[in-house]
Parts: structure tokens; C-alpha cells; sequence
């Protein structure tokens, strides 16, 4: 049944790509068309899949609700630094939520540093309907609210995963932040949605389509950009990008060409890891913390 309901999404998502290109219009009623298909292929709160907060963390963090500048209900968890230590704000990615991420959280408490993992808008426990200004405003708030805990702008450590490292970015890029930590980043919309399509047609062995889809790619004109390769170079702090060679949804050469667009910054390319762990660059991480 779960194999079954896979395909089906699938099958809709590659549906909604497929007729994507027939509301390129330049009217508002297009333009409504084109934002809802592309929330939909973007944003996909993994409601379906809860998994349990671990018991060992159970009490050690405090939940947050609070409201966004433009009134979203959003929600995170926040654990408090100990003495001077830093702060991390943790995006997490597309079809994710904080449950997914409990070892940031574990991370930062063997560590004595503070985090703050924020759940946008539409995803668990937090209300509104996400898009990409929207979640980058999510993202700002967050800066204002961990000012209201009374934790500084400027030991703020920004940490984003995938889809999570273009909120990461435009946060510290507007915002006098410690440190930026891209975790498999992606580089902007239109080069995500070819690599994870082209994930897709791996995983179902349907290789002839890919040089149709790559052509399809190249025509479409998303109207939300989510652009990493564009932002990275006004970011001030210190930054690293982490990637793993054999990430399968985000490849490894996006974190080569957003290097290239930030010379000054650090990059690890790790040997093997998956797109969904940390384990293989906590290490890097922990270094990278330790010498800001």
C-alpha cells in the first residue's frame, strides 16, 4: 500500500510539471495557477510520517509559539546556551519537519550551545500557507524572536539543510549573524526541481524521459527563484558548505559553484553520507563552531 500511494504521488507531481508550462501567461489568474502548483511541488510538511520525540530529550527543550511580522502561527524548539555559547537557527528541508532533526538538538546540548529549530509556516504544529517569501520571512522572525530570549544577533550561528540553506542564506544575508552552515545546499529552484526529478527517474528506472524532462526544465520560468547561487555572495559571516559525493538528491556540485561565488568561505565534500544525515559532517560542523 505504501508503494502504492508513492507511485501515486509521483505520478501527480510529475502530472503538475508536465502541465506547468500551459499557465505561462501573464495574467493574475496564471499567475495564481503557476504559485499553487509550485507550493505544492515544494512544499510538502511530512504530516504523514510523524515520528516520536525521543525520551532522552524529553523536557530538555522548551516549545515556542509565536507569531510572524506578517502574522503566521509559527512554532519551534528552542534550548537555552549555556554561559556565552552560540546560538543555532536550524531550517530544516523540503518534506521535513524538527522531528526528523532531534540530533541538531542532541548536537547543541553536548555542545552547552543554544538552538532554536523552527517549524515554518504550514508544517508541524505551525499554521499559514508556506511559499518562499514566506518562509524566508519565517526566518527573519525567528532572528526577532531569539532577540526576545534575549539571545544577540551576533551569536546567532545559522544553520540550513537542503532546501532549508536558501532560508539560511537570505537570513544572514540580512542579518549580522556568527556563522552560516549550508548543509547539502541546493543552488536555485530550477536546478533542484532537474536534480530531484532526475532522482526520480533513477528510482523508477524511467531514463528515457530524462532528456525530455531536461529540455522541459530549461523552458519553465518559476516565478519563486530560491536562489542560493544569486545571495551567497552578500553574506558577511563565516560560512561553510558541507556535501556529501554520493547525495542522490542534491549533487555535490552545488556546493562547488556556491564556493566559487564565495571564495573566503570553507568547503567539505565528504567521501560518503546521505542527504538525510548528519553524521558524516557533524564533525566539520562541530570544528567550524569551535573556531568562529
Amino acid at each position: 500500500m505504501r508503494k502504492f500511494l508513492y507511485y501515486l504521488l509521483l505520478f501527480k507531481k510529475a502530472l503538475y510539471i508536465m502541465i506547468y508550462p500551459f499557465f505561462m501567461g501573464k495574467s493574475r489568474f496564471y499567475s495564481i495557477i503557476r504559485m499553487g502548483i509550485e507550493n505544492y511541488l515544494i512544499f510538502q510538511p511530512a504530516k504523514l510520517r510523524m515520528t516520536r520525540v525521543q525520551r532522552n530529550l524529553l523536557k530538555k527543550f522548551e516549545t515556542i509559539r509565536f507569531q510572524s511580522t506578517d502574522g503566521a502561527r509559527l512554532f519551534a524548539w528552542f534550548i537555552k546556551p549555556q554561559g556565552n555559547k552560540p546560538t543555532i537557527l536550524y531550517f530544516h528541508g523540503q518534506a521535513e519537519s524538527i522531528l526528523y532533526h532531534q540530533d541538531i538538538a542532541e548536537f547543541a546540548l553536548k555542545k552547552g550551545y543554544g538552538a532554536f529549530l523552527l517549524s515554518y509556516r504550514g508544517h508541524y504544529r505551525a499554521w499559514g500557507l508556506p511559499s518562499e517569501n514566506g518562509i524566508y520571512n519565517d526566518g527573519q522572525s525567528a532572528i526577532l524572536k531569539l532577540n526576545l530570549l534575549g539571545i544577540e544577533t551576533k551569536n546567532i550561528i545559522v544553520w540550513g539543510h537542503s532546501l532549508g540553506t536558501t532560508v539560511a542564506t537570505n537570513t544572514a544575508a540580512h542579518n549580522k549573524v556568527k556563522g552560516l552552515i549550508l548543509q547539502s545546499p541546493i543552488k536555485d529552484l530550477p536546478s533542484a526541481a532537474n536534480d530531484l526529478f532526475n532522482f526520480y527517474i533513477r528510482r523508477i528506472k524511467v531514463h528515457f524521459i530524462r532528456r525530455y524532462l531536461k529540455m522541459h526544465f530549461k523552458e519553465i520560468k518559476f516565478i519563486q527563484k530560491f536562489d542560493n547561487l544569486g545571495k551567497i555572495s552578500k553574506v558577511r559571516c563565516p560560512v561553510i558548505f558541507l556535501h556529501s559525493k554520493t547525495d542522490r538528491i542534491a549533487p555535490s556540485k552545488n556546493s562547488r559553484e556556491l564556493y566559487e561565488k564565495k571564495l573566503n568561505a570553507q568547503i567539505y565534500l565528504a567521501e560518503r553520507g546521505s542527504h538525510w544525515e548528519t553524521k558524516w559532517c557533524i564533525k566539520k560542523i562541530s570544528e567550524f563552531i569551535e573556531n568562529l
